[in-house]
């Protein structure tokens, strides 16, 4: 690999190249003074160190008589000059005597040319006593192949060496090749980017394709012409030259070696005279022959004169070429011309002069004119004219223009600087205003980072910010930063810098616009403050607050998250605000149309607010109060928006009117007043109840109703009760307005502040006039039956005992059989008769008892009780318990074994069967406790399942009393329960307790009744 130090460069490149050879080679330097050339000696590979002895560590630098005694010197200077004369290879067949070992080798001597010049001459050797290999012209065509790499290298040891590693692009570059674009070798980084990045764009694909032909060994070496640029900024001339020496076993390229020698000089003359002989192809320059006389009489003019100043050349042979000169310039020639002929030049240049042309308009030309005769005696002048009117046209522009910015830079009121990359050229006055410093000639003596504090707010030394800043100008063209300068009396400030590089009189320079926003940083700090106090407002608001612009949402805060079920921002921006909204508003209309509506209305109006239905991110909808304010957002028109859900008071709004219509269509009388008495509100039920009018109660106190049925304390206790805060409640008794009495149940209720304290009064009072004279018919009536019942219970109760003992008297004191039969039928209907007394005391007392008292009673003892009743009533009867009666307890009262009596009877009175057969069973259920009374009797058809419990249903002419089964309905239904019958299912107990062919008849009572808990 190539070394950056200096003095191993040249053997790296040559270890690289000369590694792959198996011959002798050396290198020997071509020194030249006065009296000739000598060789030095340079360089050799391993295998002419280890044949010969000559070791570069020990010999390099040394001529040939250093290194050979002076025979051996002679015959090896011989061959060399003889390359050197003939500045191409040649070969020789010669014996020297090394310093270790005598060879007799051919060797072929090669020289380097570079500029013309042979620089180095390369000796490689073959021993004379070896024969070739069978392949020895393809060997020769290897040898010559790395002869030729090894030249390349050669030409690269004193200029520009380069060695690339194509794998991983790492490049070693000797110290000309930096020197040669102005950088120290330290300044370059080993890398492929070091020449990619300075290679001139236009050169690219030149360069590109030159090396794609010689890796696919298109071309046998990679060489081409490009630009690249040096460490001033200036474009430089290269030629690149270098070869692929390593492949790997794909044949893939992994490392090649080359060299870069300067020709910009040579290039630049190559393209002027290019440019000169296109010049004289398109024919813009004039050749004229004068005679060395006053005036320059015309001898000879080119055709092309008439194409290039509108003369023949017949027009102008007979004439005086001064006399074609501007009459201003003429003095200006002829001073110009005799003194130039003083200088013995050959050439003679004159500044550009005007002259006519055959329109009479004035033209611009640049004279050479060649003041050597063609041969002895001819005084003439040989020369020619160049129209450069066009060129000084533009230059008359372009200083126009100069002057121009000029003007810009000193009126300007920025403050403006040139500079280079050694410092400041120039700067105008208010440069010098802005540091605090007198003229331009001490501006100039600062370099760019002296006019700033030693570090910047980031901590960066400014010199070093400075210098990269200043280098990003001259390489991309433009750098634009924020910086703190200082001016000369110490002060800082911040400053916007723009630095953008241009050519100004063929330099590469930076214009700098440095721009004082000390006062914008100030607005911006209290921009941001402003913006904190906004932002911290826009986030801890209640109501949810969004920020849209034409084209939509761009910020929410968290409240809008919440509201609408948005996991962010990004997520939210992502809405048109339409899609908030269900497809159409309450109205009907579109919601996007309305939307837009509003939104355009903000931005023209500068508000908008409405009320609107907006939709959650899950579908659900709610009633909102928008409002739409524009502001200025980033210097654009914007939209801050305000969305308060409004659902509970539209929901309280629309209670509010649910609740006046109610109070209007209520039939009880609402008055409100305040808390002095005064009526301020009735509804249309108060004007009927009271016959008073809205407008003759209003304004009025509810005094006007007193009917005088209340003393003074009743009324004192009503006021004293509503002014604590609470509520009054009470009937009574006003007077209409046509003097007649009405019976209200009146509840006056305070409405309260926030501390109870009472601001209004609400009276609803219900006309129970009507129900209070029923009451009193009731009462009446209620006299009336207490009366029947102890008429029941005592008088004809007691007679009908009586009945039946003189009936058992008699029936024991006679044997006729048929008088039997008719006394035990009057016993029977006596027996029945006592029982219907009972059974209409017992439906007395619940007609009587207005409210009972309920209180919980253990089911299973009252059941049981009336089944052991039942059975010594009827002793023929089968009751079974068909399961254990549960524990539970239900609120009754004493008459709930009524229920069960009445049951237990109907099944044995009403049974057709020769054994009648009861069965008791009860299950639990979702609170509730049933009981089941089945019976083996005829069945109830379902025709009659409807109307069995209805009053007398019956008749007192049917076995049974015929209103029981109302009692059990009437009892069962004020302990919250139901009773209904059901048809006996087949296969039950009771089927098991009769005869095989008894039918499967009969019915089921079931008592359901609500559970309190275990009895």
């Amino acid at each position: 690999m190539i070394s950056k130090n200096t003095e191993t460069d040249y053997s790296g490149v040559y270890n690289a190249v000369c590694s792959s050879i198996s011959e002798p080679l050396c290198v020997f330097t071509v020194k030249r003074s006065d009296t000739g050339p000598t060789f030095v000696f340079e360089h050799n590979n391993t295998i002419h160190s280890e044949q010969t002895g000559v070791e570069r560590d020990n010999h390099g630098g040394q001529p040939l008589n250093d290194l050979l005694d002076a025979e051996d010197a002679a015959a090896l200077r011989h061959s060399l000059e003889d390359c050197l004369d003939h500045a191409e290879p040649v070969e020789r067949t010669e014996t020297i005597n090394w310093p270790k070992v005598t060879v007799s080798w051919k060797t072929t001597y090669t020289p380097v040319v570079q500029d013309g010049t042979v620089e180095k001459i390369v000796a490689t050797s073959q021993e004379v006593s070896e024969s070739p290999p069978p392949d020895s012209q393809q060997s020769n065509q290897e040898v010559a192949q790395l002869t030729e790499r090894l030249k390349l290298a050669v030409e690269g040891a004193g200029i520009g060496i380069w060695d690339w590693d194509m794998t991983t692009d790492q490049v070693e570059y000797n110290e000309q090749w930096a020197s040669m674009l102005g950088y120290s070798l330290d300044d370059i980084e080993p890398h492929l980017s070091a020449w990619e990045s300075r290679t001139h764009p236009d050169d690219a694909e030149r360069i590109k394709t030159a090396l794609e032909n010689h890796e696919q060994q298109a071309t046998e070496y990679y060489d081409t012409e490009h630009r690249m640029k040096t460490a001033s900024g200036d474009w430089k001339w290269i030629r690149d030259i270098g070869t692929i020496v390593e492949r790997d076993a794909d044949g893939d390229p992994i490392r090649a070696v080359g060299i870069h020698i300067d020709i910009d000089q040579q290039k630049t003359a190559q393209q002027a005279l290019e440019a000169e002989r296109e010049m004289f192809k398109q024919g813009p320059a004039v050749v004229f022959r004068w005679g060395d006389d006053a005036g320059w009489p015309i001898e000879y003019v080119s055709d092309n004169v008439k194409d290039t100043f509108g003369y023949t050349p017949a027009e102008l042979q007979p004439t005086e070429f001064v006399s074609l000169v501007h009459d201003e310039d003429v003095q200006q020639v002829k001073e110009s011309f005799g003194r130039e002929r003083k200088t013995d030049t050959e050439l003679v240049t004159l500044d550009p002069y005007r002259i006519r042309d055959a329109d009479g308009n004035t033209r611009w030309v640049k004279e050479y004119t060649n003041t050597a005769p063609d041969k002895p005696g001819d005084t003439s002048l040989v020369g020619y004219l160049i129209d450069v009117t066009e060129q000084k046209e533009n230059q008359r522009e372009l200083e126009a223009r100069e002057q121009k910015y000029r003007n810009l830079f000193e009126d300007n009121r920025d403050a403006l600087m040139l500079m280079n990359r050694e410092g400041y050229l120039d700067c105008n006055e208010q440069a010098l205003k802005l540091f605090g410093i007198d003229s331009v000639e001490e501006f100039v003596t600062h370099a760019p980072w002296e006019l700033s504090p030693t570090t910047q707010p980031d901590g960066r030394p400014s010199q070093e910010a400075a210098s990269e800043w200043i280098d990003e100008a001259f390489e991309s063209g433009e750098a634009v930063f924020e910086w703190v300068h200082q001016r000369a009396d110490g002060t800082e400030f911040p400053a916007e810098v723009k630095l953008t590089q241009f050519a100004y009189n063929d330099r590469s320079v930076v214009h700098a616009l440095v721009r004082d926003i000390t006062e914008r940083k100030e607005q911006a700090r209290s921009l941001e403050i402003s913006e904190a106090k906004y932002r911290s407002l826009f986030e801890d608001s209640r109501d949810a607050l969004m920020l849209l612009d034409r084209d939509g949402f761009f910020d929410c805060n968290e409240q809008t998250l919440e509201l609408f079920d948005i996991e962010s921002v990004e997520a939210f921006a992502e809405y048109a605000p339409w899609e908030l909204a269900p497809q159409s508003q309450p109205d009907g209309r579109d919601s996007k149309a309305i939307a837009l509506e509003h939104i355009e209305k903000a931005f023209n109006e500068g508000a908008a607010f409405f009320e609107w239905i907006h939709q959650r991110g899950d579908g659900t909808e709610f009633a909102a109060e928008v409002k739409l304010s524009r502001f200025e957002h980033q210097g654009e028109p914007a939209v801050h928006a305000i969305v308060r859900d409004i659902s509970a008071r539209k929901e309280r709004e629309q209670q509010l009117k649910q609740f006046q219509k109610a109070v209007e269509q209520t039939g009880h009388a609402v008055y409100m007043t305040e808390t002095d008495g005064t009526i301020e509100y009735v509804n249309p039920a108060f004007e009927s109840i009271t016959g008073y009018s809205k407008s003759e109660a209003i304004g009025r106190e509810p005094s006007i109703l007193k009917s005088g049925e209340h003393s003074e304390d009743f009324y004192d206790e009503l006021w004293e009760t509503i002014l604590a805060g609470d509520q009054w409640e009470a009937e009574v008794i006003d007077e209409r307005a046509n003097d007649k009495e009405v019976v209200l149940s009146q509840t006056i209720s305070p409405l309260t502040d926030d501390e109870g304290t009472p601001e209004k009064f609400v009276a609803v009072a219900n006309d129970i006039t009507q129900r209070k004279a029923y009451e009193r018919q009731l009462e009446e009536q209620r006299d009336n039956l207490d009366i029947l019942n102890q008429v029941l219970r005592h008088d004809i109760r007691n007679d009908l005992q009586l009945i039946l003992a003189y009936t058992e008297m008699v029936a024991d004191t006679i044997d006729d059989d048929e008088a039997e039969t008719h006394l035990n039928t009057v016993y029977e209907n006596a027996e029945h008769a006592v029982d219907l007394t009972k059974v209409a005391r017992e439906m007395a007392a619940v007609m009587l008892s207005a409210e009972q008292e309920l209180e919980p009673i253990s089911i299973r003892s009252v059941v049981q009780s009336e089944i052991e009743q039942i059975r010594e009533a009827y002793p023929d009867a089968n009751i079974i318990p068909a399961s254990e009666i549960h524990q539970e307890s239900v609120r009754a009262n004493e008459m709930l074994g009524s229920v069960f009596r009445n049951l237990l009877k109907n099944a044995v009175q009403h049974n057709d069967k020769p054994v009648p057969t009861v069965a008791v069973s009860s299950d639990t259920a979702d609170g509730s406790i049933k009981i089941r009374v089945a019976d083996n009797g005829p069945g109830i058809s379902d025709a009659a399942k409807e109307d069995i419990f209805g009053k007398g249903e019956k008749g007192l002419d049917s076995e049974g009393t015929g209103i029981g089964l109302y009692l059990v309905k009437s009892l069962v239904e004020s302990y919250g329960g139901d009773v209904w019958i059901e048809d006996r299912e087949e296969g039950d107990i009771i089927d098991t307790e009769t005869p095989a062919d008894t039918p499967s008849e009969g019915a089921v009572f079931v008592v359901e009744l609500p559970a309190v808990g275990d009895g």
